[in-house]
């Protein structure tokens, strides 16, 4: 048995935590103010997310980029802001944008296709061609994306599993898988994608209430060596994060025997973890603090799903498994 050459990267870099200087760090990938449609100034918004204790937030504004140098002015509070936007596309009722993550020059204005699948790629093309790391958003929203869609797109391999925001259907009901399903769909045939958590944020202000998108709901635990934006983005490229809703991880570990991780317990809560494979498959349910799944060699993916008796999930990358 063996893993494929991107799962063997990722295994390469799957330091245990605090060994040769790798930390997690916890961050959002989408966040917008009112430089597009979010209701707060980006220095509050960044304000929220530091004194919530995260280490990183992209601020991704509608089709422009939100100057942060000014706003990231101090080098010792241990968080930093990085550039990013959303680009945003629509053919008639459905809504294909994809964020781009930590642009190094300006993002070329992305062309309408003829297609839902051309359209994102086009999008895809442009936050490359701009030195930035692609993101496909909230996939089922309006239900606007497809497995057959993101199959199609080359270049990319972050989406978000959970944009947690109300009218994301994050969820399989009504007889419509959820993105848990479409991910499944989509490694079952092939396809590198790792999958982020992101709040998508645009409501600062008053209560937080379930119509609002507001911050601190779904997030990433990133594994880096130093807390920069080349790093972090290095790292969700590599598929070396977690996402979350509230489950903390101390450690994953991928060998070329075994997944393995190390959870954070949290008062009385219990954890079942789930190893997933082809097609949706559960290979393994655990009920320790440190579950684990001895690969066979058939599974072609396994990937780790824990939850929390609190509701509260965390997502695991994918490897890639062959004989």
């Amino acid at each position: 048995m063996k893993l494929v050459p991107i799962a063997l990267f990722v295994l390469l870099l799957a330091a245990p935590a605090g060994a040769d200087g790798y930390r997690w760090v916890k961050g959002n990938t989408h966040a917008h103010t009112r430089n597009s449609d979010g209701n707060e100034t980006p220095r509050r918004v960044m304000r929220w997310y530091l004194d919530h204790e995260y280490q990183f937030l992209v601020i991704s504004d509608h089709d422009v980029v939100t100057d942060v140098t000014y706003l990231d002015s101090d080098r010792n509070d241990d968080f930093i802001l990085i550039p990013g936007l959303e680009i945003t596309r629509a053919q008639d009722r459905l809504r294909l944008h994809v964020n781009a993550l930590n642009p190094k020059r300006a993002v070329p204005t992305a062309a309408l296709g003829r297609t839902a699948a051309e359209t994102l790629q086009n999008s895809v093309d442009a936050a490359l061609a701009a030195g930035a790391l692609p993101q496909v958003n909230h996939p089922h929203w309006r239900w606007s994306i497809t497995a057959d869609d993101l199959l199609a797109l080359r270049g990319v391999r972050l989406f978000e599993l959970l944009n947690v925001n109300r009218d994301s259907n994050n969820f399989a009901a009504g007889g419509r898988p959820g993105t848990e399903e479409l991910w499944d769909s989509l490694l079952s045939r092939g396809m590198v994608l790792y999958g982020v958590a992101s709040d998508d944020t645009h409501d600062y202000l008053g209560d937080f209430t379930l119509g609002l998108a507001y911050p601190g709901k779904g997030w990433v635990m990133v594994r880096v060596t130093e807390l920069t934006a080349d790093a972090v983005c290095a790292a969700l490229q590599q598929g070396d994060f977690y996402a979350s809703t509230g489950v903390e991880l101390a450690d994953v570990q991928i060998s070329d025997k075994e997944y393995r991780l190390a959870i954070k317990p949290l008062g009385d809560t219990t954890y079942t973890t789930r190893f997933i494979g082809r097609n949706g498959a559960v290979l393994k349910e655990d009920f320790s603090l440190t579950p684990a799944y001895a690969f066979r060699g058939d599974e072609a993916y396994v990937r780790a799903k824990v939850v929390s008796s609190a509701g509260e999930l965390a997502f695991c990358q994918p490897a890639f498994v062959r004989k």
